[in-house]
């Protein structure tokens, strides 16, 4: 018989010294409501401090009044509170039941645990379960519909090329997205207190997501100091659940196929005619006529190739993910693997992952706490052999893919007939070649934290970890590839490319956490910490090119015939950081709340002069609705807060404030060994600060029925990083210094309402949303004249402007195309008009952010069935149309286009069309017009899942406590105000998916 250990009494109750009533002891287990024990739960006499807590195997045992009306209430974290009468056999099972509430009102970052009703900083709080409601294997997707203000940004290059990792910004762009910074505005994201990266979120199981921070302004985010700038992203995976062992299983197959509703293109009999029209086939001596009359004879025939559809295909994918779980003891632990075979639309490409982690935790006489987890993870891709999508969109329909012998023609010459010139190279012969462009990496973290409880309101913690990345790409071209059928050396035919990289990245922790309890209701309270931190990053990288293969099947490096250069090429890079942190909060009797932190930061990325630099934060808040005067029943939190602060960022590259130089063979004197100088370095550089303010607001009304959160911020950053340009006399051509000036300001929304709500149906509707508008308010000369340099393309780059958005379209404003002579009217800074495009007289015409964007997701619910839908929209923003500039007008006639150019373009004097005519008048400047801005404005399905939580009893019977089963659609539907295509480089695509979601006794 296991033995009953006593309680620890909380606090004296009163009257207990009193002899009116004698005293009896109440026993009784308690446990969740899959039967596991529950350590830990606090048991108290309703209206008095007098209880104890629950032993490991979720036993108690505490004496109560001998009165009849004694009440118990039951207090676990995670779990509702439960009140339950003594009953006269002074015995009690208690069964508590989880409240995700409780767990969504407690802020938990790497450094502080706060309840939320005294918390000033703006965070949105995600259980795992809310992000399946959205997607069963993306993650990156799931947060942007779930969360106001972080965006994803749509590629439309590579559409939904499984390779290419998606980018996200938490509130716009903190620092300029210059050609030498990608990456400097990706927040910091943090999985079990260790970082990590972009990809490694992409790729993380998100069946293994307990849980998700997104902290987004200054008093949330800014103990992380120096890489906070862009907002934090705290991820915790799934805990311990109970004492026995338990095992889970989720499997996710899943059907893609390509979507190409936005291709418009050009059937064989309008692509001829279309290069008709455009006097391809004039020539005075009629030579040309064979090869026109040649094309005709394909098209008359049947000759239609759908060029698009060759490359492509029906991926399946699969996922599958376990854990086993337990308690015993003094000591917790997890294990958990996944497997992810991932395939594109793209005929050949794969994306493999395969993850394992464990934790061990060990709890040592409840005073100690330690805790050690491991993870390892490889990923595995490949990209698709058949190349460029685009390659395919390019092909003219009235070519045949095979010769007369059933083999894949090589090469189509424009005028089979005729004179040479305009090769299109067949891309279906090239993909069924050898070559290959894959990936590996890897990815290894250690970490290890300890909690010191050392009193009841003083606890001492630490932590430390160390993570090791690697990365092995090898790309090889074929010898036979028609890109070499002009090169005339063999020795130069085929290469490959091989490309090493590997780094670690280490960090510790401690911090000394301090709470006291000024008042018997516990509604007075401080807490303090103080601690630092350190962390280092260390990383390399070489790269090494071959050529000169004899055959198609010799792909490997031995068989090259000499390197293209005469050494590999590569480089290192080291920086470390440093930092000491204070925070405090006072919470006076629930109503008044303050919160305050100051960080002092330290990094190698600058300037001799300026290695460190303070961030600090401070904020108020008011729990409205604790005031007597708001005693209202349909009222359940009003709250208003305020914060600033400033944060920093550091993810430059680390070597920017040093001089640096190259050396090299070619540099070898009589002196010796000779250098020239890389970088400029400026020991005056200083951090990027970013102050940000916040005002928010959270309202609950009708007994939580309806839930509100709104916010209003302002960012301006200063000391932005731009170049400075330098004489030639000097070596370099710029120096990175502290110039410019940033603005970002904007407003989010959340409402959620739960329409209906029953013992077995529900209905919930949420609607967020959020607007972002920035402002360039000083910038530097040299980025004056990246303006002029950077125009190049069919799509305008960014200009940057003061007083202008780093977001804007820049073109020239236009009034038409003239019905009487077809040419474009554009109208000049000074309102005139004129026939000639000068470069000069761009003006911002449009801007990328749009007036507002966010999503909505409705889920309803009956007994175990629930369906959810998710969908997003934007509305007011602006685009610049690649697909009306590239091909419907300044095209190439002697490939394929968007059939609008041979419909919708001048022909003829009185023509009122929006296009010019064929051929239009060709400039070596690239033309960019406002009539190719257009307005953004979308509505799309973006997922619809249905699932049953199977409740029966056979299941029971055959180890099976618990199983979900699922049904998912993804990109269902679209609403678009622009018609261009989407997917240029890599197509997008739909698909469906089922679920399986499986635990064990």
């Amino acid at each position: 018989m296991l033995l009953i250990i006593c309680c620890v009494c909380l606090f004296r109750f009163p009257g207990f010294g009193d002899t009116r009533f004698g005293k009896v002891v109440v026993t009784g287990e308690v446990k969740g409501e899959e039967g596991e024990p529950l350590p830990g739960v606090t048991v108290v006499v309703k209206g008095t401090s007098w209880g104890c807590v629950t032993d490991k195997d979720g036993k108690f045992k505490l004496d109560v009044p001998d009165k009849d009306d004694v009440i118990l209430e039951f207090k676990y974290v995670g779990m509702k509170t439960l009140e339950m009468r003594v009953p006269k056999t002074r015995v009690l099972e208690v069964v508590l039941s989880k409240d995700t509430k409780e767990l969504d009102d407690v802020i938990v970052t790497a450094y502080y645990t706060l309840p939320k009703n005294a918390f000033t900083g703006e965070i949105t709080t995600l259980r795992g379960e809310d992000l399946l409601r959205v997607s069963p294997n993306n993650i990156i997707q799931a947060l942007a519909t779930l969360v106001p203000g972080l965006r994803v940004i749509e590629n439309n290059e590579q559409g939904s090329n499984p390779n290419a990792v998606p980018e996200i910004l938490i509130r716009g762009a903190s620092s300029l997205v210059l050609n030498d910074q990608s990456g400097v505005n990706t927040p910091l994201i943090i999985l079990d207190g260790v970082k990590i990266t972009i990809e490694e979120l992409y790729d993380l199981d998100i069946y293994d997501v307990e849980r998700v921070d997104v902290l987004k302004d200054a008093s949330a985010a800014v103990l992380y100091g120096e890489k906070a700038a862009n907002g934090v992203i705290l991820i915790e995976r799934t805990r311990v659940k109970g004492n026995r062992p338990r095992l889970s299983y989720n499997f996710t197959p899943i059907f893609s196929f390509p979507d190409l509703n936005s291709l418009r293109l050009c059937n064989a009999e309008q692509k001829l005619e279309l290069e008709r029209l455009a006097g391809l086939y004039d020539k005075a001596d009629g030579s040309l006529y064979p090869s026109y009359a040649y094309k005709l004879e394909n098209v008359r025939r049947g000759v239609d190739t759908d060029w698009a559809s060759k490359p492509l295909r029906t991926a399946f994918t699969h996922g599958h993910s376990a854990s086993l779980t337990g308690r015993g003891g003094n000591i917790e632990y997890k294990v958990a693997g996944r497997f992810t075979d991932m395939y594109g639309v793209m005929k050949g490409d794969f994306r493999k992952n395969y993850g394992v982690n464990f934790s061990l935790g060990y709890r040592l006489r409840k005073k100690l706490l330690i805790t050690y987890r491991f993870a390892y993870t490889m990923t595995d891709s490949k990209n698709s052999p058949y190349g460029s999508f685009a390659q395919y969109t390019l092909m003219n329909p009235y070519n045949p893919v095979y010769d007369e012998s059933g083999k894949y023609i090589r090469n189509y010459d424009f005028y089979p007939l005729g004179e040479k010139g305009n090769v299109q190279q067949n891309p279906l012969y090239n993909a069924s070649l050898s070559s290959f462009s894959k990936n590996r990496g890897k990815n290894i973290t250690n970490y290890l934290s300890v909690r010191w409880d050392v009193l009841k309101s003083l606890f001492v913690s630490g932590d430390l970890s160390v993570s090791q990345r690697g990365s092995r790409n090898k790309v090889y071209v074929s010898p036979e590839d028609s890109r070499f059928d002009s090169e005339v050396l063999a020795n130069k035919k085929g290469t490959y490319t091989e490309t090493h990289g590997e780094s670690t990245d280490w960090s510790a922790k401690m911090a000394l956490n301090y709470r006291l309890v000024l008042n018997e209701a516990g509604t007075t309270v401080v807490s303090l910490s103080a601690g630092t931190d350190i962390g280092k990053y260390k990383s390399s990288a070489s790269q090494l090119k071959a050529e000169g293969f004899l055959k198609d099947k010799m792909t490997d490096l031995k068989f090259a015939a000499q390197y293209v250069n005469t050494k590999p090429t590569g480089g290192e890079q080291e920086s470390a950081e440093v930092g000491f942190f204070v925070n405090g909060s006072f919470d006076l009797l629930g109503r008044y709340f303050v919160n305050g932190s100051y960080k002092t930061s330290g990094s190698s990325k600058f300037g001799s002069n300026h290695r460190f630099a303070p961030v600090w934060s401070a904020g108020i808040g008011w729990n409205i609705h604790e005031e007597d005067f708001m005693d209202f029943d349909w009222l359940n939190v009003l709250r208003l807060r305020f914060s600033v602060g400033s944060t920093a960022n550091v993810t430059f590259s680390p070597y920017q404030a040093m001089t640096t130089y190259l050396y090299g063979n070619d540099l070898l004197h009589y002196g010796g060994l000779g250098a020239v100088p890389i970088t400029m370095g400026n020991p005056d550089m200083k951090w990027q600060i970013t102050n940000k303010y916040n005002w928010g607001l959270t309202a609950a009304l009708w007994n939580e029925r309806i839930n509100v959160a709104a916010s209003y911020y302002i960012e301006r950053t200063k000391d932005v990083l731009m170049p400075l340009s330098l004489p030639s006399s000097v070596g370099v051509s710029e120096v990175h210094v502290n110039m410019g000036k940033l603005r970002n300001s904007g407003y989010e929304f959340s409402i959620s309402a739960e329409i209906l709500k029953t013992r077995d149906m529900s209905w919930l509707v949420t609607v967020n949303g959020s607007r972002v508008i920035d402002k360039l308010t000083r910038i530097s000369d040299a980025l004056r004249a990246q303006n002029l340099a950077a125009y190049y393309g069919v799509k305008p780059q960014p200009m940057f402007v003061e007083g202008g958005s780093q977001f804007g379209i820049y073109a020239m404003r236009s009034a038409g195309i003239d019905p009487a002579s077809g040419q474009e009217v554009y109208i000049k800074k000074n309102g005139k008009y004129t026939f000639t495009y000068d470069s000069e007289e761009r003006v911002e015409v449009g801007n990328t952010n749009p007036t507002l964007e966010g999503s909505l997701f409705t889920g309803f619910g009956y007994k175990g069935f629930s369906v959810n839908v998710s969908a997003a929209y934007r509305f007011g923003g602006d685009l610049y149309n690649t697909t009306l500039a590239n091909k419907v007008e300044n095209i190439d006639p002697f490939g394929n286009v968007d059939r609008r150019a041979f419909t919708e373009r001048w022909k003829r004097p009185g023509d009122l069309v929006r296009f010019l005519g064929i051929p239009e008048n060709e400039t070596v400047v690239k033309r960019y017009s406002e009539r190719f801005v257009e307005r953004d404005n979308l509505l799309a399905i973006t997922s619809v899942m249905l699932n049953y939580e199977w409740q029966a009893e056979w299941l029971k019977k055959v180890g099976i406590r618990r199983m979900n089963v699922g049904f998912g659609m993804s990109d269902i539907a679209r609403i678009s105000s622009v018609k261009q295509e989407r997917g240029t480089e890599y197509p997008f695509q739909r698909g469906f998916n089922f679920t399986l979601r499986t635990t064990f006794k």
